[in-house]
């Protein structure tokens, strides 16, 4: 369901971004599921969430796939960057397999998520494969947090192999 309610998508990914954006656990790069471009019963959820990004004060930078479907108006700089501001870069992948070869060459390899809907297989192929010290479903990245966690305002979190 999550995945189809660009409304509760927009949420998780604005909290991600602009709660404490220079956190080590913000969200620097949004990769879009090419079929999120598509315009369905709830609308294009892509468009959706960007725009509501941009309210925020979002400032999104394209990667090439980004700026040739015409998502972002600044080309990114280069793929693996911690802008520590409301700053963030936008890519599409085809499928699973480029989103976490994407995240295994250009993440932190600190805080991943995925915004899928409840039942779909892909999030828990997600929470499988993905190697970062915290992996979340359908929760913004911010979660990993010791507030969020309930074991007081910092927690370190070790990104050590």
């Amino acid at each position: 369901k999550s995945a189809k309610d660009s409304s509760l998508v927009s949420k998780l990914v604005v909290d991600a971004k602009t709660d404490y954006p220079s956190a080590c656990n913000a969200m620097e790069t949004l990769l879009l599921h090419k079929d999120t471009l598509e315009k369905n019963s709830a609308g294009n959820i892509a468009m959706s969430v960007l725009m509501s990004l941009r309210v925020a004060g979002v400032k999104c930078l394209g990667g090439p796939k980004a700026m040739k479907a015409g998502l972002c108006d600044i080309a990114a700089k280069e793929m693996k960057c911690e802008y520590g501001d409301l700053t963030c870069m936008v890519e599409i992948v085809e499928n699973m397999d480029e989103a976490i070869d994407w995240i295994h060459k250009y993440g932190s390899g600190h805080t991943e998520a995925i915004v899928c809907a409840e039942d779909s297989d892909a999030g828990e192929e997600f929470l499988k494969r993905v190697d970062a010290a915290c992996v979340f479903k359908n929760a913004s990245t911010r979660f990993a947090d010791g507030f969020r966690f309930g074991l007081g305002a910092e927690v370190g979190i070790s990104t050590g192999r």
